[in-house]
């Protein structure tokens, strides 16, 4: 099958009335190379370098200890996973009793709250776990408690708005 873009790194030899292919993966991966991402990469590294990644991960723990911290005092808020934040990453898995995820999330982009709702590729976890699909919060460098504060207030008006009165 001859492929079906041109570009550099699929020919292996060019002709004034024909072409040859390179073989097989390089004769369907037409164009220049993915030298931008590489670039950026780069960039990042340097970044993350300078910052000293003992520093990187000791605001990640904080952060997150903290976040642990409130969202393990909200009413109805079940977190996922150790609540030790030197046991974990900048991700924190929870959801709000009887209010589905997506819901939640709703409310909580409403506020300016960038979470994600869903399986997070898991669902075997879930169905373990017995949810339908959690909240997920990230925190790293670029993170404050202030957000952690804005998190657990969205969540607060999330639990006013879908929760009845018990």
């Amino acid at each position: 099958m001859p492929p079906f873009l041109g570009g550099g790194g699929m020919i292996r030899e060019v002709f004034e009335d024909r072409s040859t292919w390179a073989p097989l993966p390089e004769k369907y991966d037409a164009g220049t190379p993915n030298i931008a991402d590489t670039i950026a990469f780069a960039a990042a590294v340097d970044y993350l370098e300078a910052l000293g990644m003992a520093n990187v991960r000791a605001h990640e723990v904080d952060v997150t200890g903290y976040a642990l911290e409130r969202l393990s005092s909200v009413p109805d808020v079940s977190v996922y996973g150790p609540l030790d934040p030197e046991l974990r990453t900048g991700v924190v898995s929870f959801n709000l009793e009887g209010v589905h995820p997506h819901d939640a999330g709703t409310v909580l982009d409403e506020a300016g709250i960038a979470v994600r709702a869903g399986h997070h590729c898991c669902q075997p976890l879930h169905r373990f776990l017995d949810v339908a699909a959690t909240l997920r919060a990230s925190f790293y460098i670029y993170n404050s408690r202030d957000e952690v504060d804005a998190l657990v207030d969205a969540i607060d008006t999330a639990r006013r708005l879908y929760q009845r009165r018990r």
